[in-house]
Protein backbone atom coordinates (compact mmCIF):
# COMPACT_ATOMS: atom_id res chain seq x y z
CA UNK A 1 0.00 0.00 0.00
CA UNK A 2 1.28 4.10 -0.76
CA UNK A 3 1.90 5.93 2.35
CA UNK A 4 0.88 9.58 1.99
CA UNK A 5 3.86 11.77 2.24
CA UNK A 6 4.03 15.65 3.38
CA UNK A 7 7.06 18.12 2.17
CA UNK A 8 8.32 21.42 4.33
CA UNK A 9 9.50 22.75 1.27
CA UNK A 10 8.83 21.32 -2.63
CA UNK A 11 8.49 18.23 -3.85
CA UNK A 12 11.68 17.20 -5.22
CA UNK A 13 11.73 14.40 -7.53
CA UNK A 14 15.57 14.27 -7.56
CA UNK A 15 16.30 15.30 -4.27
CA UNK A 16 20.12 14.34 -4.91
CA UNK A 17 20.57 16.68 -8.13
CA UNK A 18 21.32 20.14 -7.91
CA UNK A 19 17.48 22.28 -8.40
CA UNK A 20 17.34 24.64 -10.80
CA UNK A 21 14.06 25.71 -10.30
CA UNK A 22 12.44 25.28 -7.14
CA UNK A 23 8.35 26.48 -6.37
CA UNK A 24 6.59 26.32 -3.02
CA UNK A 25 3.36 26.29 -2.14
CA UNK A 26 2.61 28.55 -5.38
CA UNK A 27 -0.71 30.16 -5.44
CA UNK A 28 -2.12 33.21 -8.26
CA UNK A 29 -5.50 33.69 -7.67
CA UNK A 30 -7.29 36.57 -9.65
CA UNK A 31 -10.04 39.05 -8.62
CA UNK A 32 -13.55 38.47 -10.21
CA UNK A 33 -14.72 42.38 -9.94
CA UNK A 34 -18.90 42.53 -11.03
CA UNK A 35 -21.68 44.89 -10.42
CA UNK A 36 -22.30 48.58 -11.26
CA UNK A 37 -19.38 49.69 -8.94
CA UNK A 38 -17.03 47.34 -10.15
CA UNK A 39 -16.55 45.30 -6.64
CA UNK A 40 -14.82 41.79 -5.91
CA UNK A 41 -17.45 39.27 -5.90
CA UNK A 42 -15.00 36.48 -5.52
CA UNK A 43 -11.82 34.97 -6.79
CA UNK A 44 -10.30 32.89 -9.50
CA UNK A 45 -7.95 30.47 -7.84
CA UNK A 46 -6.01 29.60 -11.21
CA UNK A 47 -3.00 28.20 -9.47
CA UNK A 48 -3.75 27.24 -5.78
CA UNK A 49 -0.71 25.43 -4.05
CA UNK A 50 1.86 23.86 -6.18
CA UNK A 51 4.68 22.56 -5.13
CA UNK A 52 7.38 20.81 -6.77
CA UNK A 53 11.30 21.12 -8.47
CA UNK A 54 13.02 20.67 -11.62
CA UNK A 55 16.40 18.96 -11.67
CA UNK A 56 19.11 21.34 -13.34
CA UNK A 57 19.38 20.44 -17.40
CA UNK A 58 16.37 18.56 -17.08
CA UNK A 59 12.82 18.73 -18.91
CA UNK A 60 9.85 18.88 -16.56
CA UNK A 61 6.39 18.35 -18.60
CA UNK A 62 3.23 19.58 -17.90
CA UNK A 63 0.28 18.68 -18.87
CA UNK A 64 -3.73 18.61 -18.25
CA UNK A 65 -6.66 20.10 -20.02
CA UNK A 66 -7.14 23.94 -20.75
CA UNK A 67 -8.27 25.60 -17.64
CA UNK A 68 -5.92 23.56 -15.48
CA UNK A 69 -3.98 26.59 -15.05
CA UNK A 70 -0.69 25.64 -16.94
CA UNK A 71 -0.01 28.78 -18.28
CA UNK A 72 -0.48 30.66 -15.33
CA UNK A 73 1.69 28.37 -13.54
CA UNK A 74 4.68 29.16 -16.00
CA UNK A 75 3.68 32.81 -15.80
CA UNK A 76 4.03 32.82 -12.15
CA UNK A 77 7.01 31.01 -12.24
CA UNK A 78 8.77 34.08 -14.18
CA UNK A 79 7.23 36.31 -12.09
CA UNK A 80 5.32 37.61 -15.04
CA UNK A 81 2.41 37.48 -12.71
CA UNK A 82 3.04 38.28 -9.41
CA UNK A 83 2.23 34.56 -7.06
CA UNK A 84 -0.64 35.83 -4.66
CA UNK A 85 1.52 33.48 -2.00
CA UNK A 86 4.42 31.03 -2.25
CA UNK A 87 8.14 31.30 -2.78
CA UNK A 88 9.36 30.58 -6.35
CA UNK A 89 13.70 30.00 -6.72
CA UNK A 90 14.89 30.17 -10.06
CA UNK A 91 19.25 29.07 -9.89
CA UNK A 92 19.31 29.74 -6.41
CA UNK A 93 17.67 33.12 -6.27
CA UNK A 94 14.43 33.72 -4.58
CA UNK A 95 12.34 35.60 -6.74
CA UNK A 96 10.29 37.32 -4.40
CA UNK A 97 13.42 38.80 -2.69
CA UNK A 98 14.00 40.86 -6.01
CA UNK A 99 13.57 44.54 -6.16
CA UNK A 100 11.98 45.80 -9.91
CA UNK A 101 14.97 46.59 -11.40
CA UNK A 102 17.04 43.54 -9.74
CA UNK A 103 14.60 41.48 -11.31
CA UNK A 104 14.52 42.73 -14.29
CA UNK A 105 18.65 42.52 -14.85
CA UNK A 106 17.73 38.78 -13.98
CA UNK A 107 15.03 38.01 -16.27
CA UNK A 108 18.55 37.40 -18.66
CA UNK A 109 18.43 34.18 -16.52
CA UNK A 110 14.86 32.71 -17.25
CA UNK A 111 13.19 32.74 -20.71
CA UNK A 112 9.71 31.64 -22.68
CA UNK A 113 8.55 30.40 -26.03
CA UNK A 114 5.40 31.55 -26.54
CA UNK A 115 2.69 29.46 -27.97
CA UNK A 116 1.91 31.38 -31.06
CA UNK A 117 4.84 32.39 -33.16
CA UNK A 118 3.48 35.15 -35.41
CA UNK A 119 2.16 37.27 -32.23
CA UNK A 120 5.02 36.93 -30.40
CA UNK A 121 7.93 38.49 -32.95
CA UNK A 122 7.35 41.97 -33.54
CA UNK A 123 6.50 42.77 -37.27
CA UNK A 124 8.15 45.79 -37.78
CA UNK A 125 11.83 44.57 -36.58
CA UNK A 126 14.05 42.00 -38.45
CA UNK A 127 14.86 39.16 -37.60
CA UNK A 128 18.34 40.40 -36.46
CA UNK A 129 17.29 42.88 -34.52
CA UNK A 130 14.67 40.33 -32.52
CA UNK A 131 17.75 38.28 -31.55
CA UNK A 132 19.58 40.15 -30.44
CA UNK A 133 16.85 42.09 -28.29
CA UNK A 134 17.53 40.49 -25.32
CA UNK A 135 21.23 41.14 -25.32
CA UNK A 136 20.73 45.00 -25.93
CA UNK A 137 18.32 44.87 -23.25
CA UNK A 138 20.76 43.48 -20.68
CA UNK A 139 24.05 44.78 -22.24
CA UNK A 140 25.94 42.04 -23.29
CA UNK A 141 28.37 43.05 -25.73
CA UNK A 142 28.93 45.23 -28.69
CA UNK A 143 26.76 45.43 -31.81
CA UNK A 144 29.08 43.80 -33.86
CA UNK A 145 29.56 40.90 -31.00
CA UNK A 146 25.07 40.51 -30.46
CA UNK A 147 25.31 40.31 -34.41
CA UNK A 148 27.62 37.81 -34.62
CA UNK A 149 25.62 36.32 -31.73
CA UNK A 150 22.44 36.28 -33.71
CA UNK A 151 24.23 35.14 -36.72
CA UNK A 152 25.82 32.09 -35.22
CA UNK A 153 22.01 31.33 -33.28
CA UNK A 154 20.13 31.46 -37.12
CA UNK A 155 22.63 28.98 -38.07
CA UNK A 156 22.15 26.50 -35.00
CA UNK A 157 18.14 26.21 -35.06
CA UNK A 158 18.76 25.98 -39.04
CA UNK A 159 17.90 28.78 -40.80
CA UNK A 160 19.96 30.87 -43.01
CA UNK A 161 21.85 33.51 -42.62
CA UNK A 162 20.17 35.65 -45.08
CA UNK A 163 16.52 35.41 -42.72
CA UNK A 164 18.51 38.31 -40.51
CA UNK A 165 17.43 40.58 -42.45
CA UNK A 166 14.18 39.55 -43.31
CA UNK A 167 11.25 40.84 -40.89
CA UNK A 168 8.71 38.02 -39.47
CA UNK A 169 5.81 38.09 -42.07
CA UNK A 170 8.48 36.74 -44.59
CA UNK A 171 8.95 33.49 -42.64
CA UNK A 172 6.75 30.43 -42.11
CA UNK A 173 4.99 29.64 -39.34
CA UNK A 174 7.82 26.94 -38.33
CA UNK A 175 10.58 29.33 -39.08
CA UNK A 176 8.98 32.09 -36.76
CA UNK A 177 9.27 29.54 -34.08
CA UNK A 178 12.89 28.93 -34.46
CA UNK A 179 13.39 32.59 -34.62
CA UNK A 180 11.21 33.17 -30.95
CA UNK A 181 13.57 30.17 -29.72
CA UNK A 182 17.26 31.95 -31.02
CA UNK A 183 15.58 34.95 -29.33
CA UNK A 184 15.17 33.41 -25.93
CA UNK A 185 18.54 31.58 -25.52
CA UNK A 186 20.06 34.65 -27.16
CA UNK A 187 21.05 36.04 -23.55
CA UNK A 188 22.39 32.13 -22.00
CA UNK A 189 19.05 31.46 -19.86
CA UNK A 190 19.24 28.39 -17.22
CA UNK A 191 15.45 28.08 -16.91
CA UNK A 192 12.83 28.38 -20.34
CA UNK A 193 9.59 27.81 -20.33
CA UNK A 194 8.72 26.26 -23.25
CA UNK A 195 4.68 27.35 -23.69
CA UNK A 196 2.49 25.31 -25.83
CA UNK A 197 6.15 25.90 -28.44
CA UNK A 198 4.33 23.37 -30.96
CA UNK A 199 0.35 23.64 -31.18
CA UNK A 200 0.63 26.20 -33.64
CA UNK A 201 2.93 24.06 -36.35
CA UNK A 202 1.91 21.71 -38.80
CA UNK A 203 2.39 18.04 -37.59
CA UNK A 204 5.00 17.95 -39.87
CA UNK A 205 6.80 20.68 -38.50
CA UNK A 206 6.67 19.90 -34.96
CA UNK A 207 9.15 16.77 -34.60
CA UNK A 208 11.25 18.56 -35.42
CA UNK A 209 11.23 21.68 -33.72
CA UNK A 210 11.03 19.15 -30.76
CA UNK A 211 14.43 17.69 -31.95
CA UNK A 212 15.79 21.11 -31.43
CA UNK A 213 14.97 21.83 -27.91
CA UNK A 214 16.50 18.92 -27.30
CA UNK A 215 19.54 19.82 -29.21
CA UNK A 216 19.87 23.53 -27.63
CA UNK A 217 19.20 21.68 -23.93
CA UNK A 218 22.11 19.70 -24.59
CA UNK A 219 24.22 22.06 -25.94
CA UNK A 220 23.44 25.15 -23.63
CA UNK A 221 22.61 23.02 -20.40
CA UNK A 222 19.25 24.14 -20.14
CA UNK A 223 16.46 23.42 -18.15
CA UNK A 224 13.06 23.28 -19.37
CA UNK A 225 9.21 23.41 -18.29
CA UNK A 226 7.65 21.92 -21.02
CA UNK A 227 3.83 23.02 -21.10
CA UNK A 228 1.61 20.58 -23.46
CA UNK A 229 -1.83 19.55 -23.51
CA UNK A 230 -0.44 16.88 -26.04
CA UNK A 231 0.89 13.51 -23.92
CA UNK A 232 2.40 11.83 -26.97
CA UNK A 233 4.57 14.94 -27.79
CA UNK A 234 5.69 15.36 -24.07
CA UNK A 235 6.61 11.55 -23.55
CA UNK A 236 9.30 12.17 -26.09
CA UNK A 237 11.09 15.31 -24.67
CA UNK A 238 9.83 15.18 -20.73
CA UNK A 239 11.74 13.41 -17.92
CA UNK A 240 9.48 14.01 -15.88
CA UNK A 241 5.44 14.72 -15.73
CA UNK A 242 3.45 16.80 -13.41
CA UNK A 243 -0.48 16.36 -14.24
CA UNK A 244 -2.60 19.52 -13.41
CA UNK A 245 -6.22 19.26 -12.45
CA UNK A 246 -8.06 22.62 -11.50
CA UNK A 247 -4.89 24.80 -9.86
CA UNK A 248 -3.10 21.96 -8.78
CA UNK A 249 -0.88 18.97 -9.30
CA UNK A 250 -2.31 15.30 -8.84
CA UNK A 251 0.51 13.21 -10.10
CA UNK A 252 4.16 13.70 -10.46
CA UNK A 253 6.88 11.02 -11.62
CA UNK A 254 9.42 9.91 -14.12
CA UNK A 255 7.81 10.13 -17.75
CA UNK A 256 8.23 6.27 -18.52
CA UNK A 257 7.14 5.52 -14.95
CA UNK A 258 3.62 7.74 -15.43
CA UNK A 259 3.04 6.39 -19.36
CA UNK A 260 3.21 2.72 -17.81
CA UNK A 261 1.77 2.90 -14.65
CA UNK A 262 -0.38 5.98 -13.80
CA UNK A 263 -2.07 6.45 -10.50
CA UNK A 264 -4.41 8.78 -10.73
CA UNK A 265 -8.17 8.65 -12.32
CA UNK A 266 -7.46 11.93 -13.83
CA UNK A 267 -4.16 10.93 -15.64
CA UNK A 268 -5.03 7.37 -16.68
CA UNK A 269 -8.39 9.19 -18.43
CA UNK A 270 -5.52 11.67 -20.40
CA UNK A 271 -3.69 8.82 -21.42
CA UNK A 272 -6.10 6.17 -22.87
CA UNK A 273 -7.21 9.05 -25.14
CA UNK A 274 -4.32 9.26 -27.04
CA UNK A 275 -4.58 8.09 -30.05
CA UNK A 276 -2.07 4.98 -31.32
CA UNK A 277 -0.74 3.44 -34.16
CA UNK A 278 0.61 0.28 -33.06
CA UNK A 279 -0.76 -2.44 -30.96
CA UNK A 280 2.09 -2.25 -28.05
CA UNK A 281 1.51 1.47 -27.36
CA UNK A 282 -2.69 0.04 -27.71
CA UNK A 283 -1.68 -2.44 -24.91
CA UNK A 284 -0.14 -0.12 -22.68
CA UNK A 285 -2.93 2.52 -22.33
CA UNK A 286 -5.04 2.36 -19.44
CA UNK A 287 -8.92 0.80 -21.01
CA UNK A 288 -11.13 3.49 -22.50
CA UNK A 289 -12.11 6.12 -20.15
CA UNK A 290 -14.42 8.88 -21.15
CA UNK A 291 -14.35 12.01 -18.54
CA UNK A 292 -18.18 13.27 -18.13
CA UNK A 293 -18.51 16.79 -18.21
CA UNK A 294 -16.34 19.72 -17.61
CA UNK A 295 -13.47 21.16 -15.39
CA UNK A 296 -15.46 22.73 -13.02
CA UNK A 297 -15.27 26.75 -12.46
CA UNK A 298 -12.19 27.59 -11.05
CA UNK A 299 -14.02 30.35 -8.68
CA UNK A 300 -16.31 27.36 -7.25
CA UNK A 301 -14.30 24.53 -6.72
CA UNK A 302 -15.89 21.64 -5.36
CA UNK A 303 -15.16 20.72 -1.83
CA UNK A 304 -12.22 17.91 -0.89
CA UNK A 305 -10.90 16.25 -3.97
CA UNK A 306 -11.18 18.28 -6.65
CA UNK A 307 -11.88 15.50 -9.34
CA UNK A 308 -14.69 13.62 -7.87
CA UNK A 309 -17.26 15.81 -10.22
CA UNK A 310 -15.45 13.84 -13.08
CA UNK A 311 -14.36 10.39 -11.10
CA UNK A 312 -15.92 7.37 -11.23
CA UNK A 313 -14.28 6.19 -8.50
CA UNK A 314 -15.74 8.83 -6.03
CA UNK A 315 -16.37 8.14 -2.52
CA UNK A 316 -17.37 9.90 0.66
CA UNK A 317 -13.75 10.43 1.71
CA UNK A 318 -13.66 12.47 -1.49
CA UNK A 319 -15.86 14.80 -0.77
CA UNK A 320 -14.68 15.73 3.04
CA UNK A 321 -11.03 16.49 1.90
CA UNK A 322 -8.03 17.40 -0.14
CA UNK A 323 -6.14 14.17 -0.45
CA UNK A 324 -2.34 15.13 0.35
CA UNK A 325 0.46 12.98 -2.33
CA UNK A 326 0.88 9.85 -1.92
CA UNK A 327 4.35 8.01 -2.43
CA UNK A 328 3.77 5.38 -4.90
CA UNK A 329 7.75 4.36 -5.62
CA UNK A 330 10.21 5.30 -7.23
CA UNK A 331 9.74 8.92 -6.96
CA UNK A 332 6.56 8.63 -8.57
CA UNK A 333 3.43 10.61 -6.23
CA UNK A 334 -0.32 11.39 -6.71
CA UNK A 335 -2.92 12.69 -4.54
CA UNK A 336 -5.94 10.42 -4.48
CA UNK A 337 -7.65 8.74 -1.92
CA UNK A 338 -7.88 4.92 -3.61
CA UNK A 339 -4.19 4.80 -2.44
CA UNK A 340 -4.81 5.31 1.01
CA UNK A 341 -5.16 1.81 3.02
CA UNK A 342 -8.22 3.53 5.90
CA UNK A 343 -10.40 4.53 2.90
CA UNK A 344 -9.37 1.80 0.13
CA UNK A 345 -7.34 -1.55 1.58
CA UNK A 346 -7.66 -2.78 -1.42
CA UNK A 347 -5.70 -0.05 -3.19
CA UNK A 348 -6.63 0.87 -6.49
CA UNK A 349 -8.86 -1.05 -8.91
CA UNK A 350 -6.56 -0.99 -11.33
Amino acid sequence: MSQQVTFDGPLEIKPDAEQAVRAVDVKKHFPVNEGLLGGQTGKVRAVDGVSFSIPKGETFGLVGESGSGKTTLGKTLLHLHTPTAGSVEVAGQQLGDLSKREMRAFRRHMQVVFQDPTSSLNPRKRVRQIITEPMRIHDIGSEAERTERASELLEIVGLPQEYLHRHPTALSGGQKQRVGIARAVAANPEFVVLDEPTSALDVSVQARIVNLFEDLQERFGLTYLFITHDLSLVKNIADWIGVMYLGRLVEVGPTERVFRNPQHPYTRALLSAIPTISEADERLKPGDITLEGEIPDPREKPSGCAFRSRCKHEFPACANAEPEFYDVGESHYTRCFLHDADHEPDGPPW
